[in-house]
This record gives C-alpha cells, sequence and structure tokens, in this order.
C-alpha cells in the first residue's frame, strides 16, 4: 500500500515528468524514451547563477511586509519567460511574483492597519532601507540553484517534499544589473506606499497570518535564502560556491550581511508596533521564480 509521502511523491514526479521536453524515439526500437531532465529542470541548468539585491523594505497590500529586490537579473527574466514560452499547462503568473520579493511577515488575523499604523510602518521601512546598498555582496543573495518546492502552507514553513535544481555549474557569475524596464517595476510597486490612498490597499481584508500558515497544498519554484539556513547546510553552500564559481567570486560571503539587517528590522516593528506581526521562520524565507501548480 502506498504512504501518503510516496503517493505525493508519486504525484510530484508525475507532475514534472508532464513538463518534459518532447519524448525521443529511438532508431533501433522505435520506442519513446523520455529525457533524463524534465523541461524546467534543463532550463534551470541552463541558466547561469546571478545576483538579487535588496533595494528597500515595503508595506505590501494587505499589510504584508517584504523585502523589495531591485529587480531581476537578466538571467532569471530569461528563465522564467522560457518557463512561460516552453512549459505546457502551468497556471498564469500570479502579479506577485512578477517582482523579486522576500516575504517576512504578516499582520495577525484579527489585526487591520489603521493610517497611522500605517505611517509609522512606511517610516520604519523608509529608514532602514537606508542601511541597503546595491553594491555591498555581503547583502546580495547568490541565486545558484532553485527550489521545487511541494508545500502544506504558503509560506513554505511546511514543506512535504522538494527537489534542488542547481544552476549551470560551469557558468561564470552572472553580475548584470537588471534591466531598465526591470528595475521601473520594482520602483514602480514600492513607490505605492507613498500614495495618499494606499492605505486603502494596505489594509485591504485577506493575507492575514492563517491565510499563510493554513494549510494548502501547491507546487512553487523558489530560491530559499541560504543566509538563514542552518548553519551546517550554509557552510556546505559555501564551498560549493567557492568551487564553481570563477575568479574568486565566491570570495565574499553573499547575503551574510542579510540576517542582521532583516532581524533588526523585525525587532524595531516589534517594538514600535508590539503584537502586530507575525513574522515566518527564517528557514522558510525564500524568494518566488514563479508558481508552478495552486
Amino acid at each position: 500500500m502506498l504512504t501518503t509521502e510516496k503517493l505525493l511523491k508519486l504525484r510530484v514526479t508525475c507532475y514534472l515528468s508532464t513538463m518534459s521536453t518532447s519524448a525521443l524515439a529511438t532508431k533501433e526500437t522505435g520506442t519513446a524514451t523520455l529525457p533524463s531532465k524534465s523541461q524546467i529542470e534543463y532550463l534551470i541548468s541552463q541558466t547561469p547563477p546571478s545576483l538579487l539585491r535588496p533595494l528597500a523594505f515595503f508595506v505590501s497590500w494587505n499589510g504584508v511586509i517584504t523585502l523589495a529586490y531591485s529587480g531581476f537579473p537578466p538571467a532569471l527574466v530569461e528563465l522564467k519567460q522560457a518557463i512561460n514560452d516552453t512549459v505546457d499547462g502551468l497556471p498564469a503568473e500570479y502579479s506577485g511574483s512578477k517582482w523579486p520579493k522576500t516575504s517576512l511577515g504578516a499582520l495577525h488575523d484579527k489585526a487591520r492597519l489603521t493610517p497611522e499604523q500605517l505611517n509609522r510602518l512606511n517610516a520604519i521601512c523608509k529608514e532602514e532601507s537606508t542601511k541597503l546598498s546595491q553594491e555591498a555582496d555581503e547583502q546580495a543573495v547568490l541565486v545558484d540553484q532553485l527550489n521545487v518546492v511541494f508545500y502544506e502552507c504558503r509560506c513554505l514553513e511546511r514543506r512535504l517534499l522538494e527537489h534542488v535544481v542547481p544552476l549551470q555549474a560551469a557558468a561564470a557569475l552572472d553580475e548584470a544589473q537588471p534591466e531598465a524596464s526591470e528595475l521601473e517595476r520594482v520602483r514602480g510597486v514600492v513607490s505605492e506606499a507613498d500614495s495618499p490612498d494606499y492605505w486603502f490597499l494596505a489594509s485591504k481584508d485577506g493575507s492575514r497570518e492563517s491565510h499563510y500558515r493554513s494549510s494548502c497544498l501547491g507546487v512553487t519554484l523558489v530560491h530559499d535564502l541560504a543566509a538563514f539556513r542552518g548553519d551546517d547546510q550554509q557552510q556546505q553552500r559555501q564551498q560549493q560556491q567557492q568551487r564553481q564559481l570563477p575568479n574568486g567570486a565566491a570570495g565574499a560571503k553573499y547575503g551574510s550581511d542579510l540576517p542582521g539587517l532583516i532581524r533588526a528590522f523585525r525587532d524595531r516593528v516589534d517594538s514600535e508596533l508590539p503584537g502586530l506581526y507575525r513574522w515566518f521562520r527564517d528557514s522558510s524565507l525564500h524568494s518566488t521564480v514563479r508558481s508552478l501548480m495552486g
């Protein structure tokens, strides 16, 4: 009898196989054989590693607190477009993954931001964002692998299964900055908080703690923030980076300063607006590339 875990694994395996490139017929037998990698795995494996650089702390719609990055670098833009163009059966991309961010926390279920609270939050976001740098590699997120996650809740604190797919192993780090259109997209989103009418969007119903932590199955493609993983995992990732990235590019501890900056931000919000927010666990923090199912 199939256990629940085996059944779920079978479902994900079948789902990934449906995303495979077309079956190939062998000359000898004429039978069809599937390629060793799914189409998504293949596309990821052809994508060079790149960097996400933090731009601003931001109060998103429904009061969700996020860390917005300056924009998707060209390598990830091309990957997202290739997935959209060549993988059949995907849902339309949600607006939330069209700009790169990490969701940090949500309001508790009975909370609704007042205009005064939003003003205080916006002030905290702007002041703490002055500590962020587009040049500091210690704040940058090195995207060197992606995870296909079969999640049990939307914040990814509970994961039924996950499959790690490394980016192009032999490729040099692509340090290209996001294109102007990407930069403009993110700055346009972040600047919404300055609108006099933004309180209506920030205080809307939905996307509270239970939305993220209640049981909900789905599959998504993400990059986990390595700096927030366990010490052993982080050490292994740094060793892997040193092997893979040429010209000493891995000498900087990418993202090593990010946990301290985020924790200081959360502490300040809790100090000035106590009890308002529920922060997602460090080990679950990620940036979504694209939802795949659910």
